[in-house]
């Protein structure tokens, strides 16, 4: 009984240790880039009507087409789908800040039965500083990631509110 005990910890640390390791071997960054980029940028925006909420577009103009194909793009601890438009990738990251009027906060459980929950926010594995992204992808069925540095911020999008009614 004595000698199994060291056995089965030592068994439980290898297998914990292996897992770990696969893990992190997996999150791995390739060193050469899958497409060619020329000047990723990124920019706020904020929508004019309430309600509507703000958010951060990522924009990735690649030089040339290629056949691999992004599927996601990961920023700020979010990740998201991406859009393909002729020779740019976009990623898309919209917040929202209000809740809806019909909401009800109570402490008593019955009284909130109404409420639908908060959208889930697609979290990324990732630590990356604010101007830093990594896009997802695949090559012959296995999940590769590139960390993209200094993408330039530009000016900031605020739209107007709405037009006044007329009387």
């Amino acid at each position: 009984m004595k000698i199994a005990s060291p056995l089965l910890l030592g068994i439980i640390f290898l297998s914990t240790f292996n897992c770990k390791s696969a893990q992190e071997s997996l999150l791995q960054f390739q060193t050469s880039p899958p497409l060619d980029f020329s000047e990723p940028y990124y920019n706020s925006w904020v929508a004019g009507i309430e309600g509507a909420g703000s958010g951060i577009n990522v924009f990735l103009p690649t030089t040339k087409p290629s056949k691999i194909r992004i599927d996601s793009l990961h920023f700020r601890g979010e990740k998201s789908a991406v859009e393909t438009r002729d020779h740019l990738i976009i990623g898309r990251f919209k917040y929202t800040t209000t809740h809806p009027k019909d909401m009800i906060f109570s402490s008593e459980r019955r009284e909130e039965y109404g409420n639908t929950l908060p959208a889930q926010i697609d979290k990324s594995p990732f630590t990356l500083s604010q101007n830093e992204c990594v896009i997802s992808y695949k090559v012959n069925n296995k999940r590769l990631y590139y960390k993209i540095s200094n993408l330039k911020r530009l000016r900031d999008i605020v739209s107007p509110s709405a037009p006044p009614k007329n009387p």
